[in-house]
């Protein structure tokens, strides 16, 4: 590189190359060098004011070529912009930072794709959905609340264990821990998702745990297998508890996640139950019309996009 900034390709004179062949030795295409150009992040050396005919310098190879290069990591151009624009060793640092996202973002498609294995081998495993509904008394529950994105979800395996720790030192958890999904949890939307244990009573100081009262309610569930626990089957059983509840009842809460004793979803068999999902519900008047105020209660639909415990 010299004084001025341009690249030398080994001893080649920094001299006019024509269109053709730049776009030859670039290997960008001419369609792309007149996108490249429009776009800011490649211009001609010179353009001839009379006839339009544009010319390139062999010092602009390198420009070309990084531009190629990040193409091929699907960067999109205005990042490349941003990377051209950088000065010295901030272009390799957005570089990177872009290839770290891009690594969380496949490591999350990995696990959906893991996560579909099971399913798409066994569907159709809910055909006759066993839905019914029971009472819960109040309860003391230990609980930690955050947003989160699909990839943070796992999470909510180290709350619980936070939770399950907290509880044992005042006498143990009274049943089994949940996960209200107070919001969608997707790539784009955060929740918020609350973790809860449940304990006898609270705790003597305060700011050592969150807790809260978890009023007596009413609920509709269904059990869940492991098989049946990840996507796309685990959304295509809350969208048919959605619709059952909707038929029905006024939705009353959050759906959430009540978890079985003793069974870890990693390692649990096929026809194991894992969990039950749950939708607190509340009487709908048989005569009157669901009007907007009720109307409002049953949405947004809480969900996971999933991420597991």
């Amino acid at each position: 590189m010299t004084s001025d900034g341009a690249v030398r390709f080994f001893d080649e004179p920094d001299r006019p190359l024509s269109t053709g062949e730049f776009s030859r030795r670039s290997r960008l295409s001419l369609k792309a060098l007149r996108l490249y150009d429009r776009l800011g992040l490649l211009r001609p050396a010179v353009v001839d004011p009379g006839n339009g005919y544009r010319t390139y310098h062999v010092s602009q190879l390198f420009t070309a070529r990084l531009i190629v290069t990040l193409r091929r990591l699907d960067m999109p151009l205005p990042e490349i912009a941003d990377v051209l624009a950088a000065p010295g060793s901030e272009a390799l640092d957005r570089v990177e930072a872009y290839w770290e996202r891009v690594e969380r973002r496949v490591a999350v498609q990995r696990q959906i794709v893991a996560q579909l294995r099971p399913a798409l081998s066994a569907p159709g495993r809910f055909a006759a959905l066993p839905i019914a509904t029971r009472d819960i008394a109040e309860q003391v529950l230990l609980t930690e609340q955050r947003h989160v994105y699909l990839d943070e979800l796992p999470w909510i395996r180290v709350a619980s264990a936070r939770l399950l720790d907290a509880a044992g030192r005042f006498g143990g958890p009274t049943g089994p821990r949940m996960v209200i999904f107070h919001g969608d949890v997707t790539t784009d939307s955060d929740g918020p998702v609350e973790v809860c244990v449940p304990v006898a009573a609270p705790p003597g100081d305060p700011h050592e745990t969150a807790w809260r009262i978890e009023p007596a309610h009413r609920v509709a569930c269904t059990p869940v297998t492991r098989a049946q626990f990840e996507v796309p089957t685990i959304l295509s059983i809350y969208d048919a508890m959605h619709q059952w509840v909707d038929a029905r009842y006024v939705e009353a809460g959050a759906a959430r996640e009540i978890y079985q004793i003793g069974i870890d979803p990693d390692t649990a068999a096929a026809d194991d139950v894992v969990c039950e999902i749950a939708i607190p519900i509340e009487w709908r008047a048989a005569t009157a019309p669901l009007g907007p105020a009720l109307q409002r209660q049953t949405r947004p639909r809480s969900g996971p996009g999933r991420g597991r415990r």
